[in-house]
């Protein structure tokens, strides 16, 4: 894909985190590097890694659904982020929280435009295309 395309779709995905920002209580991702990652594209709403020591899933799901009615789980787009995503789009929503699945559909086909599967990539592949420009 040429670097224009690559930088449109960038732009595209920054201004759907904006969307994203205002329309979301909480983004779940894996681990600090995506947040890092997210903060780097300028998402400044609230984020939470599913990957905590000495919490189960099931227990975080439950402090999560405490405090967030609608939430995107964000996870990478390889298998085990693809599991992660499953596994807690269940228990949220078993908990009675919206999981914006939507939302993640359109980061997905951004970040394959981006030739990016992991979110943690997100703030190198930005960079690379600020240096072009």
């Amino acid at each position: 894909m040429s670097e224009t395309r690559k930088r449109d779709a960038l732009e595209r995905l920054k201004l759907l985190l904006s969307e994203v920002e205002r329309s979301v209580d909480l983004v779940l991702v894996e681990g600090p590097r995506d947040v890092e990652a997210l903060r780097y594209l300028g998402y400044a709403g609230e984020v939470a890694t599913c990957n905590r020591f000495c919490v189960n899933d099931a227990e975080l799901a439950e402090t999560i659904s405490s405090e967030n009615e609608r939430v995107l789980v964000l996870t990478d787009f390889d298998e085990e982020g693809s599991e992660l995503n499953t596994r807690f789009s269940e228990l949220l929503e078993h908990m009675g929280v919206t999981v914006e699945k939507a939302f993640r559909g359109e980061v997905a086909r951004l970040m394959a435009a981006l030739e990016v599967y992991v979110v943690e990539a997100l703030d190198n592949v930005s960079e690379s295309l600020s240096d072009v420009y």
